[in-house]
């Protein structure tokens, strides 16, 4: 902890001071007025660290979190490594962000186990009445989310990240800037990052480790305000009365906390050797390659798979006990095989422990459980999910979707070899990966095309080592029939359908010009709606932050659909390739599921 003087101290360097003299300059103003509008917006911002405190709120956090979850899991050798990384450098710790607990578990984490809490950067809309000075003095400071017309704020903030990591201070943000509404991590913003890494330009510190953190919970308790948030309803607002209701409503078994250090990064080996006109691209590469580790760190939870295997069911009826179990076995067995991060006993996971998940989501209206269904065997319960619930189902089986871009890319591939007129089956497999990478790669922080082609080829070889040859002798279909079952449906569909609505939007103008971002969206989520009530896209398609991630992606592939009036034959072109791609998705769902043997 510093002492409470030190924040002014950042106000004293003379970086700082020659560039308020600039802003000065630039704006007609005097010195002395923007000095003092530096010292109010420090004010207004810096922590005010108290050992006491901060040691209070580490334990007041576990209480909170323990309102709702049983146990945080961790693996201890991973902060005994921090301490050999923070002994020269400051860490950066940067977590994904999918429930307002994340910054109390954390904290107590760090806590519980004799580590100083981290500076850590809060929204402004949290510093009100009681929980604001306790959390200033706990280590965090304020931020507000809308600087674009304050270049004052801008240098005060900049100089004050740079001040606590040349002091050495652990730091902590969101690289995602917000919580995630959807599961998926999201795109990374770049403000605090690219301070940070200004930092280590000027030579304020050596080096800086980078660390992702990954928190999964088994249970979210705001689900029901993401489904409403990702239809349009505005965010609720954090206040005293918001803070009260939500701590009285805790109380509900919601599982476990699951928290995952991926492999820290050196800033300075990532974004050293670089020009100076390569920075920016620099920084962009960075935060790619965070959310790339928060994403190779975060674990398969056995709800997240239980609710894949019940939204990917494409049968008229729920999923009887026995079949539900036969499918997450095999999502179980498969995750074991393929070496990805999973929750501790998930490989032990039984019957009895598959059906207490699903009798959980239902519970939470979620799932619902039809009591009597006829079957071969008489009547037994069945498991499905409404359409009205197949967004908050979505939010599971998203946090884990990542893992299952290549061998899904590989299904799509392989579907869609044929599509493609003029080339032979390996010349149209090739050309399908490479555009599903192109979709794909930003959204999902895929590495480069060849790396991606050598992992579809190497997960192919796994599952069909004679894949190539059977491609070529017996066709397309064959090649399906031995990769069941299929990971595509599930994975991959709702996010190509999003991307789908978004390109026909920008195509057929419907929302006027697609410049008008917020406008084009909403009518994209009309139009997701109304397709979906009519069976022809997946409920869970029709969300705005996935609409937002199409309109991302469709102004990648054709930047003059984000410019021009009237009809754009780029954006045409890309609904076109998509809805080939989702050709084959219903292909491969047309195959369905079988069991696997044991």
């Amino acid at each position: 902890m510093t002492r409470r003087s030190a924040r002014m101290d950042a106000l004293a360097h003379p970086d700082f001071r020659s560039g308020l003299e600039q802003i000065a300059r630039e704006t007609g103003r005097t010195d002395q007025q923007v000095m003092r509008d530096a010292r109010r917006y420090l004010r207004e911002m810096g922590a005010k660290p108290s050992p006491l405190v901060a040691g209070f709120g580490g334990w007041a956090a576990g209480l909170v979190w323990r309102r709702n979850y049983r146990k945080v899991h961790y693996d201890r050798r991973d902060l005994e490594r921090l301490a050999e990384l923070e002994t020269d450098n400051p860490l950066v710790f940067l977590p994904s962000h999918k429930s307002q607990l994340d910054h109390a578990v954390l904290h107590n984490l760090l806590w519980r186990n004799g580590r100083p809490p981290n500076y850590t950067a809060a929204g402004i809309n949290m510093n009100f009445f009681l929980l604001g000075p306790i959390i200033r003095r706990s280590g965090s400071f304020f931020i507000r989310r809308r600087i674009g017309d304050r270049p004052v704020y801008k240098r005060v903030l900049r100089a004050y990240l740079a001040h606590l990591l040349e002091q050495g201070h652990p730091v902590e943000w969101y690289i995602e800037g917000t919580r995630s509404r959807t599961g998926r991590v999201l795109p990374p913003t770049y403000g605090l990052l690219t301070y940070a890494a200004e930092a280590l330009w000027n030579d304020r510190c050596g080096d800086i480790q980078a660390v992702p953190v990954s928190i999964s919970y088994d249970h979210v308790e705001e689900i029901e305000p993401y489904v409403a948030e990702q239809r349009g309803a505005t965010k609720r607002r954090e206040t005293f009365t918001w803070m009260v209701k939500s701590i009285l409503m805790m109380g509900r078994d919601y599982g476990d906390i699951h928290v995952r250090l991926g492999a820290p990064l050196s800033m300075a080996e990532y974004l050293g050797g670089h020009a100076e006109a390569d920075r920016r691209g620099m920084v962009a590469a960075l935060g790619t390659e965070i959310c790339a580790r928060i994403n190779r760190a975060t674990p398969v939870t056995a709800t997240s798979l239980v609710a894949s295997a019940i939204l990917g069911n494409t049968g008229p009826l729920g999923l009887s006990p026995v079949r539900l179990g036969e499918v997450v076995d095999e999502l179980v067995r498969d995750a074991g095989a393929r070496r990805l991060p999973t929750v501790d006993g998930l490989a032990a996971l039984d019957r009895a422990g598959i059906e207490r998940i699903a009798g959980r989501l239902a519970r939470r209206g979620i799932v619902t459980i039809d009591r009597a269904t006829p079957g071969p065997g008489g009547t037994s319960p069945t498991y499905r999910i409404e359409p009205d619930q197949r967004l908050a189902a979505s939010f599971y089986r998203n946090t884990i979707a990542h893992h299952y871009v290549v061998p899904a890319a590989a299904e799509v591939a392989i579907a869609s070899a044929g599509r493609v007129a003029g080339t032979s089956l390996l010349e149209g497999f090739d050309q399908a990966l490479r555009a599903l990478h192109g979709l794909l790669e930003a959204d999902f922080f895929l590495p480069d095309p060849e790396v991606f082609a050598g992992q579809v080829t190497n997960e192919l070889t796994r599952r069909v080592p004679d894949w190539e040859s059977l491609l070529l002798a017996e066709g397309p279909a064959t090649v399906l029939d031995r990769l069941r079952p299929h990971r595509a449906p599930w994975a991959l569909r709702h996010f190509l359908e999003a991307c789908w609505v978004v390109a026909g939007q920008i195509t057929e103008k419907q929302a006027g010009r697609p410049s008008d971002t917020e406008g084009l969206l909403r009518s994209a989520l009309e139009r997701s709606l109304a397709e979906a009530r009519q069976g022809r896209i997946s409920a869970e398609a029709a969300s705005l932050p996935l609409l937002s991630a199409g309109f991302r992606m469709a102004t990648r592939h054709g930047p003059a659909a984000a410019a021009e009036p009237g009809p754009t034959p780029g954006a045409g072109a890309l609904a076109t390739e998509l809805g080939r791609f989702l050709e084959s998705i219903e292909t491969l769902e047309r195959t369905g599921l079988r069991p696997v043997a044991g």
